[in-house]
């Protein structure tokens, strides 16, 4: 006699296999494609909003004495850092080809004034984003030319999220060397 288990994850595997059968299929490739595409693009957008929004808590986060403090003249300071983080002005001219209206800013004021440095940050991604919600599943899966590479536009522009998570990281030993929490984490 079988064990009751055992009938439930027959039933269980019998479940999964009728749901997979009656799931709706793309009518084609390209229809597959296009289904892709929206995915990627939704996901980029929501995860550039949720790298804005954790971005801007990163750079309100440090005390004003901290802003221009580097842990050695090797490396950036955390005003430097956060501005690198999130200048998206790479990934406008690699993946769309044009730069955002006005640039990141001025740095003489940007680095030397958190809540400026803060909205500028906002700004750059504003612009990502917008720019984002206007292009055509097409459009983010056509090629373009990064640091020398074909490569498609989705993929540029997960690379500058994994670019701004990265630099976003080397923040936070600025933030606790100054005895400052990292603010909550925006992972989904």
């Amino acid at each position: 006699m079988k064990s009751f288990s055992h009938t439930l994850g027959r039933i269980g595997l019998a479940v999964l296999v009728a749901t997979i059968a009656m799931a709706p299929r793309p009518a084609s490739a390209q229809d597959a494609s296009d289904a892709q595409m929206g995915a990627m693009k939704e996901y980029l957008v929501n995860a550039f909003e949720r790298f804005k929004t954790w971005d801007v808590s990163m750079a309100l986060a440090i005390p004003d004495s901290a802003l221009r403090w580097a842990p050695n003249e090797d490396v950036r300071d955390f005003a430097e850092q956060v501005e690198h983080g999130a200048n998206n002005l790479f990934v406008a001219s690699a993946a769309f080809g044009e730069e955002p209206p006005g640039g990141f800013g001025d740095s003489a004021v940007i680095l030397n004034d958190k809540q400026a440095l803060a909205d500028a940050v906002a700004r750059s991604y504003d612009w990502i984003i917008e720019r984002m919600k206007r292009l055509s599943t097409e459009e983010l899966a056509e090629e373009v030319t990064f640091f020398g590479r074909p490569m498609t536009r989705w993929r540029v522009c997960t690379f500058a999220l994994e670019h701004a998570m990265w630099t976003r990281g080397q923040l936070v030993p600025y933030l606790h060397a100054h005895g400052v929490p990292v603010p909550q984490q925006q992972l989904f």
